[in-house]
């Protein structure tokens, strides 16, 4: 009976070590690529908050938030991050290989990927920003905070999951004039002017068409107009990273459950034969 009694703990381990797998931290791979060609835009490390739905970084017609201010004007993400840490979520900052001068920008072409290991109950949700260079006060941003859900309501993973940054997704965040004039990343110099608008969709460069940049490349007319139609300025890919910790357990519940298993077999056939 001891061995009927072992036999039976072992298989609901096993089952429970099953049930509960997708309950566990899930690592992801986040992909990000800067898809404008030769004389294309560039933009600054990309801010990745994972949450339950709720953290909203803000909302076009609106106004942007010191935080959005931050980032859309000079690609600091210090204040979305400060306000995200209250979400509960995980986040980070990917950035690419080190370009001109050591800057971590992403330069077009430019594809580097990172991990996280995320709650996929309570982390179900996908957030990014990042500042579009050279500008005033152009970035990127889901201002939806449920447009990307990467688990379902079980936890199980829905991806992978495809973002197309496109130029009609470009916003403006209405708190510096967009005259090029002290522009980040930009040689035109000058100073900027503030202004109190709305966050709105932004309606192109300007003066910065044509120009020369930090990096000493020049933004051509036609690559960086993102107010064409159809412009694809970044693509963001959301992967599952298996779990390799994970399946050895299963592995290991396996067989410690089939060794259970002739052993209870065995202890059958005796008392049978007694």
């Amino acid at each position: 009976m001891k061995s009927k009694y072992i036999y039976s703990a072992l298989v609901t381990l096993a089952a429970t070590v099953g049930l509960h797998a997708g309950a566990l931290a899930t690592q992801v791979q986040v992909t990000v690529e800067n898809l404008t060609g030769e004389g294309g835009l560039y933009f600054t490390p990309l801010w990745v908050g994972f949450h339950d739905g709720g953290f909203d970084s803000f909302d076009v017609g609106g106004n942007a938030s010191a935080s959005i201010e931050a980032i859309a004007e000079g690609g600091d993400a210090s204040g979305l991050r400060a306000d995200f840490s209250a979400s509960g979520g995980v986040d980070g900052v990917i950035v690419a290989p080190e370009g001109f001068g050591g800057a971590p920008v992403f330069d077009p072409g430019d594809l580097v990927s990172a991990s996280f290991d995320v709650d996929p109950l309570s982390q179900a949700y996908f957030s990014f920003a990042s500042m579009v260079i050279p500008s005033n006060d152009a970035f990127i941003g889901n201002d939806d905070p449920m447009a990307y859900r990467i688990f379902d309501a079980t936890g199980v993973f829905v991806g992978p999951v495809d973002i197309l940054v496109t130029g009609a997704e470009v916003w403006d965040a209405g708190t510096e004039l967009n005259d090029g004039l002290g522009a980040a990343f930009s040689t035109l110099g000058g100073t900027s002017t503030d202004e109190m608008m709305a966050i709105g969709v932004h309606g192109g460069l300007g003066a910065l068409l044509g120009s020369t940049t930090a990096a000493g490349t020049v933004i051509d007319p036609v690559a960086g107009d993102f107010t064409q139609p159809g412009y694809a300025l970044a693509r963001i890919t959301i992967n599952a990273v298996p779990a390799p910790p994970t399946l050895a357990m299963l592995a290991l519940g396996a067989v410690l459950v089939s060794s259970a298993r002739r052993r209870y077999r065995r202890a059958a056939a005796d008392l049978l034969a007694a």
